[in-house]
């Protein structure tokens, strides 16, 4: 069975800031999971690491047994924070 998403050593910097270090994650396909961590635990990196919206610095990451490409209509993400078109409708 392919996991929802499978990640080694997955590392994100920002420079001399790292946002995620060293993340080993496996949630097996068919699975819930829940991302539970104080502000600045790595929690949004990490997502947006699975959707291709950012590149890790280091490790690997597998989505559906796939490389995560932005764009892609397997996956989604929307942050809570993130401003949406006022306009935009489900319509």
């Amino acid at each position: 069975m392919t996991s929802a998403l499978h990640a080694e050593g997955l590392t994100k910097r920002y420079g001399r800031r790292t946002a995620l270090s060293g993340c080993t994650l496996d949630i097996p396909a068919g699975h819930v999971a829940g991302l539970v961590g104080p502000n600045g635990a790595g929690k949004s990196t990490l997502l947006q690491l699975a959707c291709g919206l950012l590149d890790p610095t280091a490790g690997r990451i597998d989505v559906l047994g796939r490389k995560p490409v932005s764009g892609s209509p397997r996956v989604g993400f929307v942050a809570q924070d993130t401003p949406v078109y006022a306009g935009l409708t489900v319509a």
